[in-house]
């Protein structure tokens, strides 16, 4: 019964044993396996050689070949498997693709890739950010029992038993999905005291509450994620306000302790479920979050959006930190050109439409 041992479930929930492993290493996994041995005679005997027996594969993986940029490579080799189904190269073009981050005159990393295929796969120093969460839409949240049950693309093809029976979905909705269960234990999950010493946890938690009037979180006992206003009343996600789901999985990832410093948050087109006014709400926490220092990617068509960023970014004083792009295509090739000096080149660019409607 986890709910009588919170120390259980507090070391083997994954996200917990995840961070631990980044911290601690082989202590992390050494502290479970003594703490099995200490309460083995209260677990079921089978369950309890099933556990035992995985965490010394765990050791015995750790202990093994620890060649990280090979594990780098099959982790990227996967991601474009289940983000694309492989399919990453230009498709009207026989060129060879290339991938390459450089920080100064510090190579950081560099990908070739030609006909889908990685030809190169070279990490020359520490990759800054330890995770990665990417939010499409907050439709996750009631689909979220579906995708528990899905696998990604990259599992079907590792394993096609049951593949008709199963659906499959994109590694990056499975991961949010995997996150927001967290707050299942968010009580217990991870040290407060910690997260406190890293990020004002309290203001952007408060900001959250006082904009959605409430807060969102799973209900085991509906197998939901429900929100409750501040008056204590429960509803189903179903009868949430999109807007406020939105916010909901901000609230969710920064409350179990998901959203740090080494972390990069990615944000493609909030507004698209969004009234204008909740875009500038939006806008304003999406600020607050760079003002703590965690990393936050936006793409978004919407000039309500791109003008409160820019005007609260300047209010926050951290136009420092800020930096606009504007994408555009050029025959096969896209262009990214950083505008930060330019800005009303993205603001001509969204009004075009709008100008057609009134000519």
């Amino acid at each position: 019964n986890l709910s009588e041992n919170n120390n259980l479930r507090e070391l083997f929930s994954s996200h917990r044993f995840r961070r631990d492993i980044k911290r601690y290493s082989l202590d992390a996994i050494e502290e479970r396996i003594d703490f099995l041995d200490s309460i083995k005679e209260t677990l079921d005997k089978e369950i309890c050689e099933k556990i035992q027996h995985n965490l010394l594969r765990i050791k015995e993986v750790y202990l093994g070949d620890n060649d990280t940029q090979k594990a780098q490579k099959n982790a990227f080799k996967k991601a474009l498997v289940s983000e694309f189904k492989g399919k990453i190269s230009n498709q009207n073009s026989n060129n060879v693709s290339s991938i390459k981050i450089d920080e100064g005159k510090n190579k950081i990393l560099n990908i070739g890739i030609n006909k889908d295929k990685i030809t190169e796969f070279n990490t020359f120093d520490e990759l800054y950010f330890s995770d990665a969460t990417f939010i499409e839409s907050p439709i996750v949240l009631q689909l979220s029992e579906s995708i528990q049950m899905s696998r990604t693309y990259f599992e079907m093809l590792e394993d096609r038993r049951d593949t008709f029976m199963r659906p499959n979905v994109p590694l990056h909705i499975k991961d949010l999905n995997d996150k927001l269960k967290v707050s299942l234990t968010e009580d217990t999950l991870f040290d407060v005291e910690d997260l406190l010493n890293r990020y004002d946890v309290k203001k952007l938690l408060s900001i959250l509450s006082t904009v959605m009037g409430g807060k969102v979180k799973y209900s085991k006992k509906t197998r939901d994620y429900q929100y409750i206003d501040n008056n204590g009343k429960a509803f189903d996600s179903l009868n949430t306000a999109t807007g406020v789901k939105s916010f909901g999985i901000i609230q969710m990832l920064i409350r179990s302790g998901i959203i740090d410093q080494r972390s990069l948050l990615i944000l493609d087109e909030p507004e698209v479920h969004l009234h204008p006014k909740w875009q500038l709400k939006y806008a304003q926490l999406i600020v607050e979050l760079v003002k703590n220092d965690i990393n936050v990617l936006v793409t978004s068509h919407s000039p309500y959006m791109i003008q409160a960023l820019v005007k609260y970014t300047k209010d926050a004083d951290i136009v420092n930190k800020s930096n606009f792009y504007l994408a555009t295509k050029k025959e096969l090739h896209s262009n990214i050109e950083n505008v930060n000096e330019n800005l009303h080149k993205i603001f001509e660019l969204l009004a075009e439409p709008m100008n057609e409607v009134y000519e």
